[in-house]
This record gives structure tokens, C-alpha cells and sequence, in this order.
């Protein structure tokens, strides 16, 4: 018996030094396999791009409008094409086909964004929705955000706020008209945009409309987005930081402790509210008290994060969608016969006896079909908010190395002739047959970006830039306010958006029948 023990314990030791030498072979098989995969992948080659200046790579050919020349540039280089930008090497991404590679198949690896000193100032260090890193602070600040201001049914209840905020506007209009004013189409959408977002966020009117201040502060925003989206010599070259030679940087902080000291006045004034014993609590709350709520509740927000929030509304609610509004009516007035067209079916399925309603906008597929063909031309974001590659990997067999800057030109894959039939004629009859939609999952139109990280003001976008427009063209005829040009200037001025270089000016005419 005994000897039967020690066999069959030599046979299980055997046994197991086998398992562990086969274990110890397969472990050494996978770690040469893993070491021969990394080095082809090391071995592959960058994307075809253009050759580079000594020191400072591709800045040269970018110009003032880097969405125009890196498109004429991918035509020559490819949908996947790789330029320096100083020492930063950038990923630009060109066609349909790569952008679903880039967004969709591979999102996890593209996720983060890639800040620059402006965003970071901006972007209280770079901890915002917009500018975070992905993890689980985003996903916080994007669950808040999706739950609290963009769910439909949040967005159903404060429809009366949009409402109020267009009738308002068509007022206005309505004395310019009378008066014979012309009309700043742009200035107009974004004070809408403006007074919809303070309502939504804190429940008050931050400026009050055609004052002063609320010049200021659309000046304000847009050089935001100017200062983020321009080449900043410190980012490129950072041993050049402290010399600040664009004197950008100390722009970036002036204009950062502005909107700072307006978010805490507007913070300080709701927390003494709130300490009023008269305050109350149960009325429904704003965006404000939500997020004050959790603060005081022990989530991790602090009011830098509420600050943070603050900012991505007020820049991103505001200049995209009154620049949007503009860029449509600019087109509109263009084309005449499309613009006509336009108001036969708001006239049709609206009338003239009442104001255009949000629920209308499902009954007019032309209107539809117009704003999408403004997305295509006029992406608000023509290069999308840059992400970057947190890790290398390979797409369409080129390596992608880690921390690669990655842009979409959205813009120029809007324009390309080889996805769209006569990309520049202004024609919303392409959209009438078709089921290509801009939500993220069609990439030959994707104007609000696509993935993790698509904007998750698609839901407001869309409602305001509909009633906007079709308002506009249902209570009023326009002239174009020439000032001496033959014709719509429609030249563009670069930055993170893109606005109209010379604003839009128009004289409105009430239509004949209209009830105001």
C-alpha cells in the first residue's frame, strides 16, 4: 500500500511538473508572440503627410484656415494623413471610412482630448464635459448633464422656455421692422441662445437683450473659441511657455478670470437664496440647484466643476447654435427660390393664424432637409474638438503612436466630391430620398462628431436651430442689407467654430396675413 502511495505521488508530482513546464513554455510562447507583435507594430509606418519644415513641421501650410488647407492637402496625401505641428505629431482624419474607424471602431483608444494651454486655462485645468480626459470624472459630468438639461424629458419641460425666448426675438424684430432697421441675424440668434441657456441654468436672464454688456460678452465667447483654436507657439514649442512671444497666454488668464468672476457671482447669489428661509426648496428646480445639490450631498463635485459646467454651456450653447442659425439664413438668402420654398410649406402645414410650435418640425421634411444640407456646408466645429491617442495602435495598417493629436476634418468631409454630388451647390433636396442623419452613426455627415465623446447637445441643437430658422421665414420677408457688395459674403473666420468673417445683416418685412 505504501508503495502505491509513493507512485502515484511520483505520478502526480510528474504530472505537475509537467503542467508547469508546458504553463511555462506556452507563457514564454505568448511573450514572444506579444514582443514580435509590438515590434511590427513599431515597424509600421506613420500615415503619408506632407514633408515638414526644420523645427517647425507643417505650420507653414496650415494658414488662417487650417480646415481649408489640410482638405486640399488630403487630396494629394489621403484620408489618413500625418503633419507636425512643431514637435506634436497630429493625426487628420479626411474620409467617411477612416472617420468610423477613428470615432467608432477604435473610440476607446481615441476618447481623451488633447488640451492646450487655452483649453486648460478655460477649462478650469482642463476638468470640464468638454475637456476632461475619459474617466470617471466625464462619466460623472456626463451622466449629470444627460439626466439634469439634455433627456427628453427634462428638454419637454422646459420647451416653454424656448418658446418664450423665440416669440421674444420675433417681437423684437417685428419693432425693427417697423422702425426700418436692419437686422444682425447672428447677434439676434445668439441672444436667443444666450437667453435660453441662463434660463436653463440658473433661471435668469444673464444680460438683458441689445444691452452692452451682452455685446461684450458674445465677444467675449468668441474669442474664447478663437484663443483655443488658434496655433499657440507655447503648446508647440513648451520651453517657449514662459516667454508667452504671442502674448496669447496672458489674454487666455485675463479672459478666464472674467467669466470666473461671473459664475461665482451667480453661484454666490443662489447660495444666499438657498440660505433664505423663505426659499423654496420643492419649486423645480434649475440646473444650478441640481448641481449644488449633489455638491452638499458628498458626491465628488466641487465649484470649480460647477464653474467648469458653466463655461461648456455659455460657449458651447451659445456660439454654435446662433452661428449655425446665421450660416442657414445666409444660404437661405442665396438661394430665393429654396428660401420660398421653405415658407410654401411652413405656410402649408402651419399657416399664418399662429406661430411656428416645435412640434410643427416633424411635418416639415423640407426644413429638415435644409438644416441638414447647413450642417454639411457649415459644421460648427469644422475640425472637430482635437482628441488624442491615449495608446498606440494601428489603423488601416498604419501605426498611430501614442499621445498622436487627432483632428476630423468634418469640414472637408462635407465638401468631398467623391462622397457628395456637386458638394458646393447649396441643394437640401440631396436629403428628401435620403436616411443619412447627423446623430453619429452616419459618418459622412456627422457635424456634432461621433462616439464617446459626439456632443450631447444634439437634442437642444436640433430643436433651436429648426424653430429658429423656420420662425424667422414665417413671420418675415428679408432684403439683404448690401452695404455696397455685390453679394452674401460668405468668407469664414477660424477657430474652434467657424463664424461668418462679415455678420449677416438683413431688413425684415412682415409677411402680409401674419398674426404676431
Amino acid at each position: 500500500m505504501l508503495s502505491c502511495y509513493y507512485f502515484v505521488m511520483d505520478s502526480i508530482n510528474v504530472a505537475s511538473s509537467a503542467y508547469s513546464v508546458a504553463a511555462g513554455l506556452l507563457f514564454l510562447i505568448f511573450i514572444i508572440f506579444l514582443k514580435k507583435k509590438s515590434k511590427r507594430s513599431l515597424s509600421l509606418p506613420l500615415p503619408p503627410g506632407p514633408p515638414g519644415w526644420p523645427f517647425i513641421g507643417n505650420l507653414p501650410q496650415l494658414g488662417d484656415k487650417p480646415h481649408q488647407s489640410l482638405f486640399l492637402l488630403a487630396q494629394k496625401y489621403g484620408p489618413l494623413m500625418t503633419i507636425k505641428m512643431g514637435r506634436q505629431t497630429s493625426l487628420v482624419v479626411s474620409s467617411p471610412s477612416m472617420a468610423r474607424e477613428v470615432l467608432k471602431n477604435n473610440d476607446q483608444s481615441f476618447s481623451s482630448r488633447k488640451t492646450n494651454i487655452a483649453a486648460r486655462t478655460f477649462a478650469y485645468q482642463g476638468t470640464t464635459l468638454v475637456w476632461s480626459p475619459y474617466g470617471p470624472q466625464w462619466r460623472l459630468l456626463r451622466k449629470i448633464c444627460t439626466t439634469e438639461i439634455f433627456s427628453a424629458k427634462r428638454l419637454d419641460a422646459l420647451q416653454h422656455l424656448r418658446r418664450d425666448e423665440v416669440f421674444t426675438a420675433i417681437d423684437y424684430i417685428l419693432k425693427d421692422s417697423k422702425q426700418g432697421n436692419i437686422v444682425n441675424i447672428g447677434e439676434r440668434a445668439f441672444m436667443i441662445s444666450l437667453g435660453l441657456v441662463g434660463k436653463m441654468v440658473c433661471s435668469q436672464k444673464v444680460f438683458e437683450t441689445g444691452s452692452a454688456q451682452a455685446a461684450e460678452f458674445k465677444n467675449m465667447v468668441w474669442e474664447v473659441l478663437k484663443l483655443t483654436g488658434v496655433p499657440n507657439l507655447s503648446d508647440l514649442f513648451p520651453f517657449l511657455a514662459r516667454l508667452d512671444l504671442q502674448g496669447l497666454n496672458s489674454k487666455t488668464k485675463i479672459l478666464a478670470q472674467r467669466f470666473d468672476k461671473m459664475f461665482d457671482r451667480i453661484i454666490e447669489e443662489r447660495q444666499v437664496q438657498r440660505a433664505d428661509t423663505q426659499y423654496n426648496s420643492n419649486e423645480e428646480k434649475d440646473f444650478l440647484d441640481v448641481m449644488l445639490d449633489l455638491k452638499e450631498d458628498g458626491t465628488q463635485l466641487t465649484l470649480e466643476n460647477i464653474k467648469g459646467m458653466f463655461m461648456d454651456m455659455f460657449i458651447a450653447g451659445t456660439d454654435t447654435t446662433s452661428g449655425t442659425i446665421e450660416w442657414a439664413m445666409a444660404e437661405l438668402l442665396r438661394k430665393p427660390t429654396v428660401l420660398k420654398r421653405v415658407q410654401a410649406e411652413l405656410d402649408d402645414v402651419v399657416g399664418l393664424e399662429r406661430r411656428m410650435e416645435e412640434e410643427d418640425v416633424a411635418n416639415l421634411p423640407y426644413l429638415r432637409a435644409v438644416v441638414k444640407e447647413v450642417f454639411r456646408l457649415h459644421p460648427a466645429a469644422p475640425l472637430n474638438i482635437p482628441r488624442k491617442a491615449d495608446k498606440s495602435c494601428v489603423i488601416n495598417g498604419y501605426l498611430v503612436p501614442e499621445d498622436t493629436q487627432v483632428f476630423v476634418n468634418i469640414w472637408g468631409i462635407g465638401r468631398d466630391p467623391s462622397v457628395w454630388k456637386d458638394p458646393l451647390n447649396f441643394n437640401p433636396d440631396r436629403f428628401l430620398e435620403s436616411n443619412i442623419d447627423y446623430k453619429g452613426q452616419d459618418f459622412e455627415l456627422i457635424p456634432f462628431g461621433a462616439g464617446r465623446r459626439i456632443c450631447i447637445g444634439i437634442p437642444l441643437a436640433q430643436k433651436m436651430v429648426h424653430l429658429v430658422v423656420g420662425s424667422l421665414l414665417q413671420a418675415f420677408n428679408w432684403s439683404i442689407a448690401m452695404d455696397n457688395e455685390p453679394s452674401i459674403d460668405m468668407s469664414e473666420t477660424f477657430g474652434i467654430t467657424l463664424q461668418k468673417a462679415v455678420p449677416l445683416r438683413a431688413t425684415p418685412t412682415p409677411r402680409n396675413g401674419m398674426k404676431f
